[in-house]
């Protein structure tokens, strides 16, 4: 997501942070929309999967993204609080699928890549029917910024008691239609 997207969603959420103090919020410089889950991967298939990425970045248009409201899962120890996409859904969603379609099954350490479920944006960890709810009706002022996908980033995560960081491994831009 560009700076501007993050800090206007950053704003906006503001509100529901206070409200629901006990949920863990996720920091913007961490927000990203997901893909492919790939779990552990072998230093040595990292470039494979940088080709990969680099492949469906040339054949997948740049297109017009915006979250429009909340919404979340809970589970039975913790719950999940996302952001929804309205436009730009279907297109990240094809994304997924290719990435799914052309990633070799073996090149995890723990089982095949699993494509993401819905188009999202995770705001939030140890969620509960309150902020969820909140979200999703938008009690607490609405939830909408419009932005341009214009890459895919290949990331690795490390995980510690106090949420996930990640780090960029390879970048590759999506291809700009004449027009």
């Amino acid at each position: 997501m560009p700076p501007e997207a993050r800090s206007s969603i950053d704003a906006q959420l503001a509100p529901y942070r206070r409200r629901h103090a006990e949920v863990r919020w996720l920091p913007p410089g961490s927000w990203h929309l997901t893909l492919l889950f790939l779990g552990a991967v072998a230093p040595t298939r990292v470039a494979e999967l940088a080709a990969l990425v680099d492949g469906v970045a040339q054949v997948a248009p740049a297109f017009a993204a915006q979250v429009e409201g909340g919404s979340g899962r809970m589970s039975d120890r913790h719950g999940v609080a996302w952001l929804r996409l309205g436009p730009g859904a279907r297109e990240l969603i094809a994304l997924a699928d290719r990435l799914a379609t052309d990633c070799p099954a073996d090149v995890t350490l723990s089982g095949p890549p699993r494509r993401t479920p819905s188009a999202h944006l995770t705001v939030a960890r140890r969620a509960d029917d309150a902020v969820v709810a909140d979200l999703r009706e938008e009690r607490l002022g609405r939830l909408r910024v419009a932005w341009t996908v214009d890459s895919i980033a290949l990331l690795r995560s490390h995980l510690d008691r106090d949420g996930a960081r990640y780090d960029t491994l390879h970048e590759a831009a999506l291809y700009a239609p004449a027009g």
